[in-house]
């Protein structure tokens, strides 16, 4: 009897003190806004709009209500963690198991430090930065299926939708997709089975592209600045899908991003075939070609290069952009052609008040892929100069996306901007801003000295 007395006092006692510990304290990561930021642009530079649940947890761990404004000079708690490295692994160092968590979070401090936000990698100062959206919500870029008519869908309230994995290449076996038909290369081609999507040369200078629309598809070869390079450009979306949405601009118009990604992508490509690169649009659309209308018309007859329907399922869409991609590389490759570039183009969905510059992805384990986006950066750094006179805050950085990952050739991914702010979507209504893009793109890839 005297011993489960004993017993159930020593339990009561455990309890007690276990009841009346303070939880351990959360050492988050503070800073303060810049000057003109508000709540999200804030999330954004620190990359933690990439998780739905991130701006909730900044109000909650600041004491804020939605809409409430930030002050200048005033600190505010991120929803970023600050835990020990210890020295082995970031598994072993947060107790977890799972790998693709820990290289989301790897990455992340990557992106941090890479942007100047964090002195150093966490294996030198031994501080883990961890986002605490990562544990408690689901990444904004989580895949997910769009299959409605554009113009019965709603505008968008979240970010754009892409397929999040992790950053290493992908094995052949997993970006092959078996219904693919392999397709001829010829030099100064944009290959596809409709014949009306071939370039033709017509003397030593001048080209005609059909698919560029009547008004631009005779166009001159400038200079062969790029002629041993191959470009495969893959407009964001398409088809089936037409990415984001804003419905009802002005009371009268549905703006739909792949029609004015695939803009800016014809574009780009007769820009690059002015200075002598081959160029393969992987996304094509007979009827549209270059446009120099603000409001672009949404379809869903947008078809792949080899004449292939495009998949409602994002997952089969994205093998088959990809694996068309990689099949031209090898053959390409096996020719002796080493410059060979992947640049997909996007147009990103954010909450309204959100503006963002054009900002570039690269691959994580690709040093060309890296300096070629941070060239193009500074390209567009050099024009804002120039024609913007104000500073240009689009940022580089590497991001675990698919198109990213699975691409053989070196891969650039572009966000041009944020379709629901309004100041962003002067950038890609004015036909104007849409060529200045496209050169501006097609400049960085120029070696001028």
């Amino acid at each position: 009897m005297k011993f489960w007395v004993t017993f159930c006092l020593i339990l009561w006692g455990v309890f007690a003190f276990a009841k009346n510990t303070p939880p351990p304290q959360i050492r988050y990561l503070t800073t303060e806004i810049q000057k003109g930021e508000g709540t999200y642009a804030l999330l954004r530079r620190y990359k933690l709009l990439d998780w739905s649940c991130s701006l909730d947890q900044f109000h909650k761990i600041n004491k804020l209500k939605s809409g409430d404004h930030l002050s200048l000079g005033k600190k505010y708690k991120l929803p970023i963690e600050i835990k020990k490295f210890d020295g082995n692994s970031i598994r072993t160092s947060l107790d977890i198991k799972d790998y693709q968590l820990a290289k989301e979070i790897d990455i992340f401090n990557q992106n941090l430090v890479d942007q100047s936000l964090k002195k150093t990698m966490y294996q030198k100062d031994k501080e883990l930065w961890v986002p605490i959206p990562i544990f408690h919500c689901k990444a904004s870029v989580a895949l997910t299926k769009n299959t409605s008519n554009p113009k019965s869908m709603p505008a968008s309230k979240e970010p754009d939708s892409t397929q999040l994995v992790a950053d290493e290449k992908l094995a052949p076996e997993n970006t092959a997709v078996t219904s693919i038909t392999e397709t001829s290369i010829a030099d100064k081609k944009l290959d596809s089975n409709d014949p009306e999507a071939k370039a033709t040369k017509v003397s030593n200078t001048m080209m005609n592209v059909s698919l560029f629309g009547s008004r631009y598809s005779n166009f001159e070869v400038k200079s062969e600045a790029l002629k041993d390079q191959i470009f495969y450009i893959v407009p964001g979306h398409g088809g089936p899908d037409p990415g984001a949405i804003v419905k009802n601009y002005l009371g009268k118009y549905t703006l739909c991003e792949d029609e004015y990604a695939y803009d800016v992508s014809l574009r780009l490509a007769k820009k690059l075939m002015e200075e002598g690169a081959t160029v393969h649009i992987i996304v094509q659309d007979k009827n549209d070609g270059i446009r120099d209308e603000k409001y672009l018309d949404c379809d869903e007859d947008e078809i792949c290069a080899t004449g292939c329907q495009i998949p409602i399922s994002q997952k089969k869409r994205l093998r088959q952009g990809m694996s068309e991609v990689n099949s031209m590389y090898r053959k390409y490759k096996k020719k002796g052609f080493e410059k060979q570039w992947m640049i997909s183009i996007h147009i990103d969905s954010r909450p309204e008040d959100d503006r963002q510059d054009v900002f570039f992805y690269y691959q994580n384990n690709s040093k060309v892929s890296q300096k070629q986006a941070k060239r193009m950066q500074g390209t567009f750094a050099d024009k804002y100069k120039k024609y913007q006179e104000r500073d240009y805050n689009g940022s580089v950085s590497t991001r675990p996306l698919y198109v990213l990952r699975a691409s053989d050739p070196e891969p650039i991914f572009i966000e041009l901007a944020n379709i629901r702010n309004e100041e962003d979507r002067k950038r890609i209504l004015v036909p104007r801003n849409r060529q200045l893009l496209a050169e501006w793109m097609a400049e960085s890839f120029i070696d001028r000295d």
